[in-house]
């Protein structure tokens, strides 16, 4: 059994990523309403804007909160929450790049002025990563867990020296795709995340939970629902990029807003239905 303090930490994480989720909503709701900025492309574009310190803010807190999160599923579920929470921090840190005149032959950059802000706040994420490595390997070492964290360990360090590596030696190209690069990973991973929930929600009920067959379809159907939403959304992104680096031609100018914002509100959609599924069924074992 938990104690009521445990039940409760490990419910308010979630509630706190759908309460970080509707804190940018309404920080751009609220710019385009009522802000000077008009109508980006994007919502990443949005850096540029009043909206920036919330959209820092927001992603690296939902950084932090899907690390901290630990899920039932043991280390598939883990590992990619791990990753999610990875990469949340660099899309929040390295801003989407911009059509500028000073970019030389390149037609999108970041800012000059924008470039030491961003290599010290990469830098400073560097730090903090290594460290969080170090203690990951004394917990594991610690509660010599199972073969499958070693694993998750191995992978979550790969990522964190390929990354180091990048922006070290490739500073331009770290510069402008190191936000899409982990910006399209990140919901890959949280469409993960949503099948092996719909995958093993079935569980619950059998080693105990309060769940009823009913309500264990419904989450089931749901958490599939999201998963195939997502994907679909970021597949036919990926194919009107495509078809527009061929082309030139794209259906309207704020289609990747569209996407950002569709893949948003499913995301916040998955954190409120796991919100009300362990406010029901209780922390896992």
């Amino acid at each position: 059994m938990h104690s009521e303090s445990t039940t409760k930490t490990y419910l308010y994480l979630r509630v706190g990523l759908v309460a970080l989720a509707v804190f940018l909503g309404a920080s751009l709701v609220i710019e385009l309403a009522f802000g000077e900025t008009d109508w980006l492309g994007s919502i990443s574009a949005y850096y540029y804007t009043p909206v920036r310190s919330v959209f820092v803010g927001t992603l690296c807190a939902m950084g932090v909160c899907l690390i901290a999160i630990k899920g039932r599923d043991k280390p598939r579920e883990d590992l990619m929450l791990n990753l999610a929470g990875m990469c949340a921090p660099v899309v929040a840190l390295v801003p989407t790049p911009l059509e500028d005149a000073n970019c030389g032959s390149a037609s999108r950059c970041v800012p000059k002025a924008y470039v030491p802000g961003v290599v010290n706040n990469v830098e400073a994420l560097l730090v903090v990563g290594a460290l969080g490595l170090v203690f990951a390997a004394y917990t594991v070492r610690r509660d010599r867990n199972e073969r499958g964290d070693l694993v998750a360990l191995g992978v979550a360090a790969a990522g964190l020296v390929g990354f180091a590596l990048w922006f070290a030696l490739g500073r331009d190209s770290f510069l402008n795709y190191a936000h899409y690069g982990t910006a399209v990973p990140m919901f890959g991973l949280i469409i993960g995340v949503a099948l092996v929930n719909a995958a093993t929600v079935e569980q619950f009920v059998a080693s105990g939970g309060t769940l009823t067959v009913g309500r264990v379809t419904t989450f089931k159907r749901a958490y599939r629902a999201i998963a195939w939403f997502m994907g679909v959304v970021i597949a036919g992104a990926l194919a009107v990029f495509v078809v527009k680096a061929a082309t030139g031609s794209e259906p309207f100018s704020h289609w990747v807003f569209v996407v950002e914002a569709l893949l948003l509100v499913a995301f916040t959609v998955f954190w409120v239905l796991q919100t009300v599924q362990y406010a029901e069924d209780g922390a896992p074992e």
